[in-house]
């Protein structure tokens, strides 16, 4: 049997190497318009590799949150760093399945138009994003360095928000998760 740090450290560099690639092949398919035609009619090749990527992120990181929480020393729960990390995975988690549900409902045609696909570009971006500073805030609390460190980023400072503003933001997020499941059926 292995210990929750080995099995933490696997989970996490599977999140990692997954939504990277996703990442870069967002990227690609928001630029391939912009290319020259041999790059611009591979951009069904990149579409697959991006969902493909975000889809298999999307299940390894429950993994990876769970064992980051078995593996904490000391059950060390009350860090502000643990705490930023918690909010970076679970909007990258959430950016990262609105996008792959905007795709299976709406297919390839996503990459159509101008608009679709900045969001599409910008909202895969976003979950690699954040699942890199989540990354990036491990190093710092494991190793206490990481490839962010140049920017001085305040992992130690915790990101709360009045308890008025969160019921605002649920509130808005099941209106508009019940305007967009209305409108598609």
């Amino acid at each position: 049997m292995i210990s929750s740090n080995t099995f933490h450290v696997v989970a996490t560099e599977l999140v990692v190497g997954a939504y990277s690639l996703a990442g870069l092949a967002f990227l690609f398919c928001w630029l391939s318009p912009r290319l020259p035609f041999s790059l611009h009619d591979k951009q069904a090749s990149g579409d697959a590799v991006a969902h493909a990527a975000l889809m298999f992120g999307l299940l390894a990181t429950p993994f990876a949150i769970w064992s980051g929480l078995s593996s904490a020393p000391g059950g060390e729960m009350g860090s502000a760093l643990l705490a930023n990390k918690m909010l970076f995975s679970l909007s990258g988690l959430g950016l990262a399945s609105a996008t792959v549900v905007v795709r299976l409902r709406t297919g390839i045609s996503v990459w159509d138009s101008t608009r679709s696909s900045t969001i599409q570009a910008l909202s895969g971006g976003g979950a690699t994003g954040l699942m890199l500073l989540t990354a990036s805030a491990g190093g710092t609390f494991a190793r206490g360095e990481s490839l962010l460190d140049w920017l001085h980023l305040p992992y130690n400072e915790t990101l709360l928000m009045p308890t008025f503003l969160s019921v605002i933001l649920l509130l808005l997020g099941i209106t508009c998760a019940t305007i967009g499941l209305r409108s598609s059926a």
